[in-house]
C-alpha cells in the first residue's frame, strides 16, 4: 500500500474516530486516503489552532488521544499556542503536520522548516517519518508515548513524497498496554502516618484526578479524612464534586494568598496537581508553616518540582488514592474517626451558611442590565438537563460559574489547559464529538471567543449542536482586575488603569457573525430573558449562540 493508506490503517487500528485538520496541499495524500474510508471522520477548521483545540478537549473528554493534522510550517506556527495549552494540560495528542518534499528540503522550498524542531519543545517525542517503511513503527510508538504516564502531545511530521511511496506492511496484532502503576507501600504508610496524626487535614486535587477517573475514590479518602478539598487554579476537568459539603473552591493564584487560604493545615495531600498554578510572585512559601506535604501523581517532574515532598508517592493516582483509604481504614483509631466525623459536620454547616449568604447578596442585584455573572449562571443552573456538560471559559466569571453551578458528576465540566485564551468555542465541540449524547454548553467570554470565532463555521458545517453562551461584557474584564490588583502591589498611579481592555467601540456582534457561518443565534439583553432563551437553544437542534451583555466593569469603574 501508499504511506499514506498506511498512516490511515494506523489510525484505524488505534481506534481513531476523529481527524481534526485543516488542510493544504502536502496534506492531498493523507485526505485522499482519509475519504475512501468510512470509518475515520476528517472534522474540518478553518484554522490550525481551532483544529488543534478540539482535539484537545476530544482527549480530555473521552481520555482517547487525539488527532489533528495541521499544515507546514506556517500550520504548526499557528496551533502552537494551542499546543502549549495541550502539554500543559497532559492531553494525549498525535500531531502530524504534512512536510515539503524530502529530496528538496535542502534548497529550503516555499513553506517548509524543520517542524521536528518547532513541535520539541512542547511534546514528548518528536519525529520525522524518513521512509514509508518506518509508519507502522512510528505510528505505533506514537499513541503509545501519547499514554504514557505523564501523557501528553507527540509530533509526527509527514513528508508528501513519503507519503506517496509504497511499502509492503504486515498488520501485526496491536500491543495491550496496563499503565496502573501501583504504589510504593513504604510511602503508603508514611502517608497514612501523616495523615492519621493531623488534626487540619487538608486535600488539594487537580486534573490528573480526573484523568484517572479517580473522582469516587478521591471522595471516599476526603470523607473519611473530615479534610478541606481545594482545587488548583486551573480547572479542566471535574476532579471533586464541588455540591459537596467538603469542598472549599478553587486556590488563588500567589503563595501567600495560598497559604492563607490554606489556614491551620498541618497535612497537605496534592492529588494529580501541579503545586502550584501561581500567576502572580509572592516570596512568601505557600504552605503553612509546620504542615507536611504528601505528593501523589504519575509525572516524575512534578512530585516535589517547586516543594519538598515529605511522602512523594509517584503512581497512577487512583491506585494510590484507593490503597491509602484502605491502609488507613485499617489502621486508624477512635480519636482520628470522632474527629474526622466533628470536621465533616462542621464543613457541612458551614457550606450551607455561605452558599445562603451569597444567594442573599445575589438578590440585591437580581434585576440588574448588564447582567451579573451570578444571576446569568443561576439561570443556567435552572434550566440545565440533568446530563448536561458545560465547558467553561468564562474566564472573568470562572469562579462564578463554579460556584454557583451544581458539578457534581464526573464528566459535567471540562475547560482550558495552560492559561492561554481562546479554547471553548472549539473545545466544547470537541467534547460533544467524546460525549454526543449529552447537551454541551460553551460558556465562553467575549474576548476568548474572538481568538477562534471560526468555530462556528466548524459546528455548523458538521451540525454538531452545541450551545454557546458568550458573556459579552465588551472589555478584557479579567486584566482590570489583574491590572488593579498591579497597581496596588506597585503601588503606583495611573489616569488611564484600563486602557485597551474595552472594546465596545466599534461593538462586536456575535449574533451576526453566528448568523455568518450558519449558526442560529439570539441577543439577551435584561434578566428577563435568560431563561426563555437558553430553553429556545436547547431546543433547537442545532448549534446555537446566545449573546448576553453582561457587566464588564473593573475595580472603581
Amino acid at each position: 500500500m501508499k504511506g499514506r493508506d498506511a498512516v490511515v490503517e494506523m489510525f484505524r487500528r488505534q481506534g481513531v474516530r476523529y481527524v481534526f485538520g485543516n488542510p493544504g496541499t502536502t496534506e492531498f495524500g493523507l485526505i485522499t486516503s482519509l475519504k475512501e474510508q468510512s470509518e475515520i471522520q476528517y472534522i474540518l477548521a478553518l484554522q490550525e489552532g481551532v483544529a488543534l483545540e478540539m482535539a484537545r478537549a476530544y482527549a480530555n473528554a473521552s481520555g482517547k488521544t487525539g488527532v489533528v493534522n495541521l499544515h507546514v510550517a506556517p500550520g504548526l506556527g499557528n496551533a502552537m499556542g494551542a499546543l502549549y495549552n495541550a502539554a500543559m494540560g497532559k492531553m494525549p495528542l498525535v500531531v502530524t503536520a504534512g512536510q515539503q518534499d524530502t529530496r528538496m528540503l535542502i534548497q529550503e522550498p516555499l513553506l517548509s522548516h524543520d517542524l521536528v524542531a518547532m513541535a520539541r519543545p512542547l511534546t514528548k517525542w518528536a519525529v520525522q517519518i524518513q521512509h514509508a517503511e518506518d509508519i507502522p513503527v512510528i505510528m505505533s510508538r506514537a499513541f503509545k508515548t501519547a499514554q504514557d504516564p505523564p501523557r501528553g502531545p507527540v509530533f509526527v511530521s509527514l513528508p508528501g513524497n513519503v507519503l506517496e511511496d509504497e511499502l509492503k506492511m504486515e498488520l501485526r496484532p496491536q500491543g495491550q498496554y496496563y499503565r496502573s502503576a501501583r504504589p510504593d507501600p513504604a510511602g503508603l504508610e508514611r502517608a497514612s502516618e501523616i495523615l492519621l496524626k493531623s488534626k487540619h487535614p487538608v486535600v488539594i486535587c487537580g486534573d490528573g484526578v480526573a484523568a484517572s477517573r479517580a473522582v469516587e475514590e478521591l471522595v471516599g479518602l476526603a470523607e473519611f479524612l473530615g479534610a478541606r478539598v481545594w482545587n488548583t487554579l486551573m480547572v479542566g476537568a471535574l476532579n471533586f464534586p464541588m455540591t459537596h459539603p467538603q469542598f472549599r473552591g478553587i486556590l488563588p493564584a500567589d503563595a501567600g494568598t495560598i497559604r492563607m487560604t490554606l489556614g491551620k493545615a498541618d497535612a497537605v495531600l496534592s492529588v494529580g496537581a501541579n503545586l502550584f498554578n501561581d500567576v502572580f510572585y509572592d516570596e512568601s512559601y505557600p504552605l503553612p508553616e509546620g504542615s507536611m506535604l504528601i505528593q501523589i501523581g504519575d509525572c516524575p517532574w512534578e512530585m516535589g518540582k517547586n516543594l519538598s515532598a515529605d511522602a512523594g508517592i509517584l503512581c497512577n493516582p487512583k491506585a494510590g488514592i484507593a490503597e491509602l483509604h484502605c491502609l488507613m481504614e485499617s489502621t486508624a483509631g477512635a480519636e482520628f474517626r470522632t474527629l474526622s466525623e466533628k470536621r465533616r459536620q462542621e464543613l457541612a454547616e458551614q457550606k450551607i451558611a455561605e452558599q445562603a449568604q451569597a444567594e442573599a447578596q445575589e438578590r440585591k442585584r437580581w434585576d440588574n442590565t448588564p447582567i451579573s455573572n451570578v444571576r446569568l449562571m443561576m439561570d443556567i443552573r435552572d434550566c440545565l438537563p440533568e446530563n448536561a456538560i458545560i465547558y467553561n471559559e468564562g474566564v472573568s466569571a470562572h469562579m462564578d460559574v463554579l460556584s454557583t453551578l451544581a458539578f457534581k458528576r464526573p464528566g459535567s465540566l471540562f475547560g482550558n489547559h495552560g492559561g492561554g485564551i481562546g479554547q471553548g468555542l472549539p473545545g466544547a465541540i470537541g467534547v460533544k464529538l467524546a460525549h454526543p449524547e449529552n447537551p454541551v454548553i460553551a460558556l465562553v467570554g467575549d474576548g476568548s471567543a474572538m481568538y477562534t470565532i471560526q468555530s462556528l463555521w466548524t459546528a455548523a458545517y458538521h451540525h454538531i449542536p452545541v450551545i454557546y453562551v458568550i458573556l459579552a461584557n465588551q472589555s478584557y474584564r479579567i486584566l482590570k482586575y489583574n491590572m488593579a490588583r498591579y497597581l496596588s502591589v506597585e503601588k503606583a498611579q495611573s489616569s488611564r488603569p484600563y486602557a485597551f481592555m474595552d472594546f465596545a467601540d466599534p461593538p462586536l456582534d456575535f449574533v451576526g457573525m453566528a448568523g455568518s457561518m450558519g449558526v442560529a443565534g439570539k441577543l439577551v439583553l435584561g434578566p428577563e430573558d435568560i431563561k426563555p432563551s437558553l430553553k429556545q437553544a436547547l431546543s433547537s437542534g442545532g448549534p446555537f449562540l446566545l449573546e448576553v451583555r453582561t457587566d464588564g466593569k473593573g475595580p472603581g469603574e
